[in-house]
Parts: C-alpha cells; sequence; structure tokens
C-alpha cells in the first residue's frame, strides 16, 4: 500500500471542483491573440449573427504567445465546454501543460462527472491521463463517488491510486464514514493498514465514533483483540475522545461493555484526550469524567 499523508478533519470533506470564479484572462498588450479568445471580447471571432465555433476559439487559445494567458484561456474554452461538448473539454485541456493546478481541477471535475454515470468507463479514461499524478488524481475522484454505493471498492482504488496529500485525506474520511455504517470490523481492517501518521488517526477517530454508537460491545471486542501498540494506544485515545463528548448516560451505557482493563486503559489516555477535544466537551466532562 502506498505511503498515505496528512490529516483533514472530517468538516473538511469536500474536493474543490468548480470552474474557477475568474472571468478575466490577464493582460498582455504584447499579444493580439490573448484578445480573441472569449466570446464577450472576441469582435474578430464573430459577428451578431454568426458567433465563433469553439474550435476556432480554441485554436486561437492555442496561438496565444504569453505562457500565462494561453494556460487560463485554454481552461476557459474547457471549462465552458464541459457541460455541453464533452469531447471539446477534453481536447481543450490536453492541451494544458501537465500537472498544472487547472489541468488537475478539470480532471477531477470531469472524472467525477464520467464516475457518476459509469465507474468503469471513468477508470478507463483515467488510465489513459498523461502523468503518474494526473492518473492518480482521477482515480481519487472515482474513489469518492463509490464511495457513495461500495466503499470496499472505494478503499481498494484508493489504496491503489498513489495520490497523498490533501485529496487522499478527503477520501479516506469519505470512505471510512460509509464503510463503517456497513461493515466495521472490514473498515478497521483498512484503516489499520495505514502506517502512522494524520491519515490513520483521522480514519480511527471516525471509526471509533461510529462503531461504539453502532454496536459499543462490538468494538470493545475488536480492541481487546488488538495486539499493536501503537496502534491500541491511537485507538483508546479515539474511544476515550469520543466517551468524553458523550453524555453521561451514553457514556456509561458505552463503557459497561469495556472490561476494567481496557476502562482503566482509557483513563490512562484522558488527560491527552481532554487536550485534543477541548471545547467540544460537555459541562459535567469538563469538570472530569465519572470514575
Amino acid at each position: 500500500m502506498r505511503r498515505l499523508l496528512l490529516y483533514l478533519s472530517p468538516g473538511l470533506l469536500l474536493v474543490c471542483c468548480d470552474k474557477p470564479g475568474s472571468s478575466d484572462a490577464p493582460s498582455d498588450k504584447s499579444s493580439t491573440a490573448s484578445k480573441t479568445v472569449r466570446l464577450r471580447h472576441t469582435p474578430q471571432l464573430q459577428t451578431p449573427n454568426k458567433p465563433a465555433e469553439p474550435q476556432t476559439i480554441l485554436a486561437a487559445a492555442i496561438k496565444i504567445e504569453s505562457p500565462g494567458a494561453r494556460v487560463k484561456a485554454i481552461a476557459d474554452v474547457a471549462w465552458n465546454a464541459i457541460e455541453i461538448d464533452p469531447k471539446l473539454a477534453t481536447e481543450a485541456f490536453q492541451q494544458l501543460p501537465a500537472d498544472s493546478a487547472e489541468k488537475i481541477r478539470l480532471i477531477q471535475h470531469y472524472v467525477m462527472r464520467l464516475a457518476e454515470k459509469n465507474p468503469d468507463e471513468a477508470l478507463a479514461w483515467a488510465s489513459t491521463l498523461e502523468t503518474e499524478q494526473e492518473i492518480a488524481t482521477g482515480n481519487a475522484q472515482i474513489a469518492l463517488v463509490l464511495a457513495e454505493t461500495d466503499p470496499r471498492r472505494a478503499a481498494t482504488l484508493l489504496s491503489e491510486s498513489g495520490i497523498v496529500g490533501r485529496d487522499f485525506d478527503v477520501a479516506v474520511v469519505q470512505v471510512v464514514q460509509r464503510w463503517v455504517a456497513q461493515s466495521p470490523p472490514d473498515t478497521a481492517a483498512w484503516v489499520m493498514l495505514f502506517p502512522p501518521g494524520a491519515a490513520r488517526e483521522a480514519g480511527i477517530k471516525i471509526l471509533a465514533e461510529q462503531w461504539l454508537a453502532r454496536d459499543a460491545a462490538a468494538a470493545f471486542d475488536w480492541l481487546e483483540a488488538l495486539q499493536d501498540e501503537g496502534l491500541r494506544k491511537e485507538t483508546l485515545r479515539a474511544i476515550e475522545e469520543s466517551l468524553l463528548q458523550q453524555a453521561e448516560g451514553v457514556r456509561d451505557g458505552w463503557l459497561q461493555h469495556a472490561n476494567p482493563q481496557i476502562q482503566g486503559e482509557l483513563k490512562q489516555q484522558r488527560e491527552q484526550a481532554i487536550k485534543e477535544v477541548g471545547d467540544n466537551l460537555p459541562k459535567v466532562a469538563k469538570c472530569g469524567p465519572a470514575e
């Protein structure tokens, strides 16, 4: 499994794939071509009765001399065409520099639309992309879509994607949230494969919170069998954080399923857990959980 990096809180779940808000290409007085790209600014390419053809606009954008203006103009063509002419949109963003920010954003948006209709077709398309980063980006977006209906497959795809950083963290949170609702033990087995780091921490926190709420007895049985010291401590702390945020009655109901040894181990994590939870503590917990 590829190395997994960074952690984003579950609150930061959505990857931004929207069209950029700016609509003005950078000014380049030395390049008259840059003034002919956008329909609303291109009298050379259109008349009141005959708008310029999108292919003509793309051809003009490609010829812009200024690299910055050219990239922005080509991306604008792609975004404008992506809903009405996907073939032209693909042709446009293939003209963008490999791994550029604009191209990555377009790949994310386009492949997600494909995956919503046909994940296999989306995977096939992503495999044709230019670089490993672009392919990984496409696969991560497909995993986000699959997480809604097939989190097991999404987890496998995400593990094999090679994506790292924020996009990976977003996808991990999405997959864990949905998979734990179907099969907490399988979700736990996947999260435990992560190397130490923020992604594993995020997965364990979501797993602990949702599994305790669904079946506290099963969650504590699984914890009791967990032998890896590092994983056990991380999981104990995540469980203690979740316990601290519950009303006393809920907390006591969950804890009745934990044996005395586990309850003792949870108390050892309490001080650090309180620091992690911070302002999310209920008033009773701030005064110290009942012993």
